[in-house]
């Protein structure tokens, strides 16, 4: 594992500056962006619920982050590795519901930006960087869900003009708040398409999202599909084994473990306030404080381009520290942190989501060796 020196300057730096001084879509212009600093204490101050974030997405639309996304050359902003990995660690130390939402989101655009169907992504991507118009993802069961049963969860047969698209997509967060799902489908050969579908088509049913002990905010739940039609002009990638591959954006990357520190850094601005009143707290808060430094300065490497460790290596340690580190935050907020409502509570439980959020084989097996106090 390589270690690199600890970061000196501050993550969030104190400043009160207004948005309005900026025009919307294009104040945030890059992560050093002041104005990222008061998106993220605005939602900050947003008070927590299980309900749909409405006013925190609503944020992040008039702020115009899907543009970071968008390489320049088809009108967005085109923000390296790196930089999308420092808005991530902010945002999702505000509030991990609204920021895994908004990577659900993410994950339709980039997708749709790397399409070779280039007259559909023309023609949608404008109103998808303004936020006039979203898309979702439900790709889950070709990548780490659904993946132990005999046939594919959601199927595709070549017909006249397109496909018909029968079965389900397990995972979809905020179906029922986006106008199109970008889903993937399987077909008898083993060929796979993904496509754009509209969330009113005739034959698609979006169930409620599931109780879930957090994040049940996204709405995350399945997507059925009854003798769908997708046209080959809402194809975006295949019929091709693999299609994903194709796409150029991989599941689990580091990305995923940029949410698991920014929860962390939560939990550990958390624990420093506390150490205010009690000084017994110092020492812990400096080893976690240590870590933490370790953690982000191996992301932002490895988000450079520079292979320091696998994502793999990295997803296991940032998974392993957002937990001890939210119960660490339990322990110092004592009873009160067990009531329900408090953040350390909901911090606690938002750590174990990255036990099963797009958890490649060799992340599970890590933990399950950790939790076992075996060698992996």
């Amino acid at each position: 594992m390589c270690r690199l020196p600890a970061v000196t300057q501050p993550l969030f730096p104190s400043q009160a500056i207004s948005m309005k001084t900026a025009p919307a879509g294009s104040q945030i212009d890059s992560a050093d962006s002041p104005f990222l600093d008061q998106l993220c204490e605005q939602i900050r101050e947003l008070p927590p619920s299980d309900n749909w974030p409405t006013e925190k997405i609503t944020l992040l639309d008039s702020a115009g982050v899907y543009r970071w996304f968008v390489p320049t050359e088809l009108g967005g902003l085109g923000w390296s590795s790196s930089d999308i990995v420092r808005g991530y660690l902010k945002l999702s130390s505000s509030c991990l519901t609204t920021t895994f939402i908004l990577t659900q989101r993410v994950a339709a655009l980039r997708r749709i930006c790397s399409s070779p169907n280039a007259k559909t992504r023309d023609a949608i991507l404008p109103n998808f960087m303004d936020g006039k118009s979203v898309a979702t993802v439900g790709i889950s069961h070709l990548t780490t869900s659904q993946q132990h049963l005999g046939e594919p969860a959601l199927r595709a047969e070549m017909k006249q003009g397109g496909f018909e698209i029968n079965g389900y997509s397990p995972w979809v967060t905020g179906a029922g708040q986006v106008d199109r799902i970008f889903m993937g489908a399987q077909l008898n050969d083993g060929r796979q398409i993904l496509f754009l579908i509209n969330t009113d088509v005739p034959g698609m049913t979006i169930k409620k999202g599931f109780d879930l002990m957090a994040l049940s905010g996204s709405q995350t739940g399945p997507v059925h599909c009854d003798q769908i039609f997708v046209s080959n002009e809402n194809v975006l990638f295949g019929p091709a084994k693999n299609v994903l591959a194709a796409t150029g954006t991989a599941t689990g990357s580091f990305q995923t473990s940029s949410l698991a520190i920014g929860l962390s850094r939560a939990a550990l601005d958390f624990i420093k306030a506390e150490t205010e009143n009690r000084p017994d707290l110092e020492v812990n808060y400096q080893a976690l404080a240590s870590q933490y430094d370790d953690l982000e300065n191996r992301l932002l490497t490895l988000a450079s381009g520079v292979p320091i460790c696998s994502n793999e290596e990295l997803r296991s340690e940032a998974n392993s520290f957002a937990l001890r580190v939210t119960q660490s935050a339990m322990v110092a907020a004592k009873g009160s942190g067990f009531v329900n409502g408090h953040p350390v509570g909901q911090w606690c439980r938002e750590a174990f989501f990255f036990l099963v959020w797009s958890c490649p084989q060799a992340v599970l097996q890590a933990h399950l060796c950790e939790f076992a106090g075996i060698e992996s």
